[in-house]
């Protein structure tokens, strides 16, 4: 009986961290849609407060009084500015000027950053970390110069902007792990989007926000659903669980699956095709990403990229 339920809460496990995986690499083209329709400070700040007032909801969030201090205010609203508002702002600007594909494979890069940071501050650096590093330049470069088509603008706009967007989540998980240690994950991610919401409701307030949402279509809908309910909420619920239960290494090997449902999303959504360049460039990127795996793993280090 034992057995049987600690499969089965095994698989309970599994199925949420591939759903929060999916759901991420998911998103990306629904936000380039959704763009089309309501402006990048609306998405944020009704993601925002789906996904507070979910995680509330469901885990109850453990905030306390004491929370709010200043000591802690200050560097939660670093972090909510690094990982909520100016991250999904700036990407949605980005999702404007480049192809939802891209935005998948290069989200990718994102742990080599943090390595990258982890390096600069004084970690060692291997063998595997220096071909880590290596593949996912090369890597980027291709998905960067890469062209949509022929007849196409090119993307390197977005892809830069996107590039950065990648850079401060970087930072924002390094201050993560150097500040808020004690911290249960699902804490400090309710928290930061609390204080996103609050920071930039005024100016949408201010710019008439509500208004925009009188003109969405039943597909803009379903996409901000999509964005609030199921990317902002359930995908960090389930994996702030997965990490919990199966440990961050075991949870962030599945990072491998968010550019494939980037990429299949992005064909039914939006009918995009993934330029053999680009394509190839992503491959390099994973591969630099299955290093650097390797190397912590020798390491006995642990990873958490989400």
């Amino acid at each position: 009986m034992t057995i049987t339920k600690e499969r089965k809460r095994a698989a309970w496990l599994y199925f949420q961290v591939i759903f929060a995986t999916a759901v991420w690499g998911g998103a990306y083209p629904f936000t380039k849609h959704l763009v089309t329709e309501i402006s990048p400070l609306s998405i944020i700040t009704f993601r925002a407060l789906v996904g507070v007032l979910a995680l509330v909801l469901l885990t109850g969030s453990g905030l306390k009084a004491a929370d709010f201090r200043p000591a802690v205010i200050w560097k939660v609203l670093v972090l909510s500015v690094l990982g909520v508002s100016a991250q999904q702002y700036l990407q949605a600007y980005a999702l404007k000027y480049t192809l939802a594909l891209h935005a998948g494979w290069l989200i990718a890069v994102t742990p080599l950053m943090v390595a990258g940071l982890m390096a600069a501050l004084g970690e060692k650096i291997g063998p595997f970390k220096i071909a880590a590093f290596i593949a996912g330049f090369a890597g980027t470069l291709l998905v960067v110069l890469s062209k949509p088509g022929a007849a196409a603008l090119p993307s390197t706009r977005g892809d830069l902007v996107f590039l950065a967007t990648c850079a401060a989540w970087a930072v924002y998980v390094v201050f993560t792990r150097k500040w808020l240690t004690s911290w249960p994950q699902a804490k400090v991610t309710t928290l930061t989007m609390l204080i996103a919401l609050l920071t930039v409701l005024p100016s949408w307030l201010l710019a008439g926000g509500p208004a925009e949402f009188q003109a969405l279509t039943a597909r803009g809908w379903a996409s901000l659903a999509y964005l609030s309910v199921l990317s902002s909420a359930l995908a960090y619920l389930f994996w702030n669980n997965s990490v919990e239960g199966l440990g961050a290494v075991k949870s962030s090997y599945f990072i491998y699956l968010e550019p494939f449902s980037t990429l299949l999303t992005a064909y039914l959504l939006l009918g995009e095709r993934a330029a053999a360049t680009a394509f190839a460039g992503g491959m390099f990127i994973l591969a630099g990403v299955y290093l650097l795996g390797l190397n912590n793993k020798k390491a006995g280090e642990a990873l958490n990229y989400a």
